[in-house]
């Protein structure tokens, strides 16, 4: 883990933590803004979950769905009989035991990270689980970007990582 991934954790734990602390003095009052302290401190769970629970590989693939959702790109969907054509991102959670859940318009595609090989692209990536009888595409409307790409340099040694795109591994090599 880099200098700032951990970082990052000691932020969102201090934010967690003001939110446990928030949680226990509004436990006995019923309002909406309990609930709402509520959803942050599992929003902040799920973020810590992207650094603790899932492989390098997994967190590209959310990282960079997180990055689409804030500039509204959109994602396309493979998954056997399934295909869903370009729509909006809206929700990526980690769950425990690093299952992914992603929200593409009214669908929700789930995995569990450890179940999986990746296969990268510059404009989607593949996950096929172990025993190749299942697979999801995931298709970006707004293509991998070198920085992200290069945020991650031991992405190469990862037994994850199935197939890697030439021009992303050229862009991994540029950095070790």
């Amino acid at each position: 883990m880099s200098q700032d991934d951990f970082l990052v954790l000691e932020c969102l734990d201090d934010i967690y933590l003001a939110l446990e602390k928030s949680l226990k003095k509004i436990q006995p009052v019923r309002s909406i803004h309990r609930l709402q302290l509520e959803q942050w401190s599992e929003e902040i769970r799920n973020h810590r979950r992207i650094f603790e629970e899932i492989s390098l590989p997994a967190r590209l693939v959310v990282e960079h769905l997180m990055s689409i959702q804030l500039i509204a790109g959109q994602v396309g969907l493979e998954t056997g009989q399934l295909s869903q054509g370009f729509s909006s991102i809206r929700g990526i959670n980690i769950e425990q035991f690093g299952i992914i859940k992603i929200k593409l318009g009214e669908l929700e595609v789930t995995w569990r990270d450890e179940d999986y090989s990746y296969y990268f692209y510059p404009d989607k990536v593949e996950l096929r689980a172990r025993d190749e009888k299942s697979g999801v595409k995931l298709f970006f409307s707004i293509a991998f970007t070198r920085q992200a790409v290069e945020k991650y340099p031991e992405l190469l040694l990862s037994p994850k990582i199935a197939y890697i795109h030439p021009q992303l591994e050229k862009w991994l090599k540029k950095v070790e």
